[in-house]
């Protein structure tokens, strides 16, 4: 698959699977930690799926904005050739 169809098609799954919420996020890392073996619920892990949670958001910030800066979306004229310049 050419670069920019991938690209084209990792939007497209984008904007069709609504990101997430923070309840969403918190309530996955809880099932890992029982997956783990683990009480959630344990007095010592009560914050960690909030804490988790925030340092992954932290993690990916800046995808939308390289997304955004260093992947332009070609144009149908130069989706022949993709130069990349800095």
């Amino acid at each position: 698959m050419a670069p920019a169809e991938a690209h084209r098609l990792h939007n497209l799954t984008l904007q069709q699977s609504p990101r997430p919420t923070q309840a969403e996020a918190e309530a996955a890392v809880r099932l890992l930690i029982r997956w783990a073996g683990d009480d959630p619920e344990r007095e010592g892990l009560l914050d960690t799926p909030a804490r988790v949670a925030r340092s992954y958001g932290e993690l990916f910030s800046g995808y939308a904005k390289i997304r955004a800066s260093i992947w332009p979306v070609p144009s149908r004229r130069s989706a022949a050739m993709t130069i990349w310049s800095s």
